[in-house]
């Protein structure tokens, strides 16, 4: 007889690891919803179905970890201990003997046995890819409008309030521009459905076909101890057999038969049962919600998304009220505003319900595009003012220093007459030429004291 030995040493704390997993689930749950393209089926997919498989890898793994896997002893001297190559080889490609009607025998192989905990860790990722899509449809404003109703949800009414007027401002100024955000929506559950679906088919074909009626050929679950005839214990054998022949290249030119024990049947049997009860209820609830996402778009089926308490104080029926916004609205914005009833109160909610039912809400919402699509003023448009109407201020007066005059000093009418009636200083400044000089200087005589401008 001989058994498998445990992969690896226990020397990683595996208890620590599980702790740690359990930690990042329970803040991952807790986390709220609020981007625009996601929702409850969609989060049972990325978020609940993705830590179950999780889950299920790390548990299988542990198994393979710690215990051990298989036990063989050799069918024609079961005292002699089983070779460590002949039971790797046994892992892979263990085999159960099934007769048919007819008195056949063939032989069916467990290829699955050593790969099921790998099959989880892939389902994980791929179970994540609604997810990833949905982070690329996003619309920021609205994502960030939907986060701030839900940070400020528990508090009181100023502050919900104040919400209100950006949720009405933000449906008044893109109003009827929600369609896209519908359509991706629904896309992404077909998808999340599509994904389903192939997991349901995947695990059918790693179980070699006997997945799909997995539940209901295994109902009353009546289990056959002695001889193992009950549908569980035909599609999780806990006894097979292992021929080597001279095709593996191991025994040289004899056959070994080994019977062996595969210790992890009796764990996949319960963690697939209730994988299929899972997807079961997955499939169903995904396929009824994309039903219920297609009605909407009959008018009269989504005025039910927006279905609210009346308060005291309220002067108009719901009903009324509802039709109302529906005949303003279309099918992606009452989507959204059923994302925000989550968030706000019956009251606020039937107010801006209020606001929204007004039937000029669409004259409202062109004006607001036109005031939003109106240029910034030019530096021209800003001077046009000051031309039309000259005693306005000029714009830019509030910051233009005030001129500086300049005082003229006082002059010296003798002292100015004695400096441009000497032709000397005239030639210095380049007012005359010395030529000038020259031929004025000897027609005045230094005796005469006649000064006289003929003269000169």
């Amino acid at each position: 007889c001989s058994r498998m030995p445990s992969v690896g040493t226990g020397s990683v704390d595996i208890r620590s690891i599980l702790s740690s997993i359990l930690n990042v689930v329970k803040s991952r749950a807790n986390a709220i919803c609020t981007a625009p393209c996601d929702g409850a089926i969609l989060k049972m997919h990325y978020r609940w179905t993705f830590f179950m498989l999780i889950g299920g890898f790390f548990t299988v793994w542990y198994q393979w970890y710690n215990r051990d896997v298989i036990t063989c002893v050799s069918h024609y001297n079961a005292d002699t201990q089983v070779r460590l190559d002949y039971i790797n080889v046994c892992l892979s490609y263990p085999y159960v003997e099934v007769v048919d009607e007819e008195g056949n025998t063939t032989k069916r192989y467990l290829l699955f046995y050593r790969w099921v905990q790998w099959s989880f860790l892939v389902l994980a990722g791929i179970y994540y890819i609604p997810r990833k899509i949905s982070k690329n449809m996003e619309n920021p404003k609205a994502k960030k409008l939907i986060e701030d109703l839900a940070a400020n949800a528990s508090r009181y009414e100023n502050a919900e309030h104040i919400l209100l007027e950006k949720v009405y401002m933000y449906m008044i100024n893109n109003l009827k521009t929600h369609n896209g955000l519908y359509m991706k929506y629904l896309t992404l559950n077909v998808i999340a459905l599509a994904v389903d679906i192939g997991a349901f088919h995947y695990f059918d074909f790693l179980l070699q076909g006997r997945f799909i009626t997995y539940g209901f050929e295994a109902y009353p679950f009546e289990r056959d101890p002695e001889y193992f005839t009950d549908y569980i214990s035909q599609t999780f054998p806990p006894f097979a057999l292992c021929t080597l022949t001279i095709q593996n290249a191991l025994v040289g030119k004899r056959t070994e038969i080994f019977g062996c024990h595969l210790t992890i049947m009796e764990l996949y049997e319960k963690v697939f049962l209730f994988i299929w009860l899972w997807l079961i209820i997955l499939i169903t609830m995904t396929a009824l919600y994309i039903v219920i996402l297609l009605l909407a778009m009959i008018p009269k089926f989504r005025e039910l998304w927006l279905r609210t308490a009346k308060p005291i104080n309220g002067t108009e029926k719901t009903n009324v009220l509802i039709s109302k916004v529906n005949k303003n609205c279309r099918i992606g914005d009452i989507y959204l505003l059923y994302r925000f009833k989550s968030h706000l109160s019956h009251a606020k909610f039937y107010e801006l319900m209020i606001r929204l039912s007004d039937p000029n809400i669409n004259m409202k919402n062109r004006e607001q595009t036109v005031i939003d699509a109106k240029p910034p003023p030019s530096k021209q448009t800003q001077m046009m003012p000051h031309h039309n109407n000259p005693s306005a201020p000029h714009p830019d007066s509030r910051h233009r220093k005030p001129q500086q005059h300049s005082i003229t000093p006082p002059m010296n009418p003798d002292y100015i007459s004695q400096i441009y009636g000497n032709p000397e200083t005239l030639a210095r400044h380049g007012q005359v030429s010395q030529n000038d000089v020259a031929q004025r200087t000897p027609l005045l005589n230094k005796n005469n004291t006649n000064t006289s401008i003929l003269i000169e």
